[in-house]
């Protein structure tokens, strides 16, 4: 299986510029989608990575970011510097007859001083196609949006 960099998708995303069909954050799987969760696993895997799975059908990639990055972020969303910002891209399936439906997310988690994180969203059209793309790959077939 080949190993799939999720971070560039996300990050390299938005420097693809093409006129296909935009996707929306779902896709269908006809069975439980363990290659994708596998897929996702084995991309995590660099030493800025952590790979979690909070429950079963839920699995997320979180990457702490380029330096630079960090800092605009800290700044921008007076974060704090005691936890830093990092990427995050979480997949949860559930069941739907008569397969199964994917929902990802793609957004960074600032954490604040005091009360929740503040979520900057990595939602838009190249980054939807990429993930389309990851969704095929993996066995299921990416939601259009209309």
């Amino acid at each position: 299986m080949p190993r799939l960099n999720l971070l560039s998708v996300v990050v390299l995303g938005a420097c693809v510029t093409q006129d296909v069909v935009e996707f929306g954050t779902t896709a269908r799987f006809a069975t439980y989608p363990k290659m994708l969760f596998a897929a996702i696993e084995a991309s995590c895997a660099d030493p800025a990575d952590t790979f979690r799975r909070p429950a079963r059908d839920t699995v997320e990639c979180r990457s702490y970011l380029a330096p630079d990055t960090t800092a605009a972020l800290i700044i921008e969303f007076d974060g704090t510097t005691e936890q830093l910002p990092q990427l995050v891209l979480r997949f949860e399936a559930a069941r739907d007859a008569p397969g199964y439906v994917v929902n990802y997310d793609a957004y960074i988690d600032v954490p604040q001083s005091s009360g929740p994180g503040v979520r900057v969203s990595q939602q838009g059209p190249d980054v939807s196609r990429r993930m389309a793309e990851i969704f095929t790959v993996s066995g299921g077939q990416p939601e259009r949006l209309e």
